[in-house]
């Protein structure tokens, strides 16, 4: 079907659907969900679910956040767009929480101060 309509938003978001919940196949929605939204970028539900994946995929807070301000602005009314951004601050703060959690435990644990210099993580200890 994706082969005979390949600028069919309304395809390539449900064959990126199936190839992320059915296949776990991340990377091949991420393509499909990118074909969706070139094909319809106004499409609110379509960018809601791609920033989802962006999420769970890369991490990428800054990149899930820009899509699912587009999703919002494309389907103001659509509560499952505003559903979903939602969950998805909910679990970017929770998981932000739980990294400072584990660097203060790291920190307490080993009577230092952990600091990220340069991108490696370096302890500074107090000694009187």
């Amino acid at each position: 079907m994706v082969q005979e309509n390949p600028c069919s938003s309304l395809f390539l978001r449900n064959y990126a659907q199936f190839l992320h919940k059915a296949k776990g196949d991340l990377k091949g929605a991420d393509e499909y969900y990118s074909r969706a939204i070139l094909a319809d970028p106004r499409d609110g539900d379509i960018l809601s679910q791609y920033a989802g994946l962006v999420w769970e995929l890369h991490h990428d807070y800054d990149r899930a956040c820009s899509y699912f301000e587009r999703a919002v602005q494309a389907a103001p009314e659509d509560s499952h767009v505003h559903a979903a951004y939602a969950r998805f601050l909910w679990e970017a703060e929770d998981c932000e929480e739980k990294e400072e959690d584990r660097h203060s435990g790291l920190s307490h644990n080993l009577g230092g101060t952990a600091n990220f210099h340069g991108g490696a993580l370096a302890w500074a200890t107090a000694s009187f």
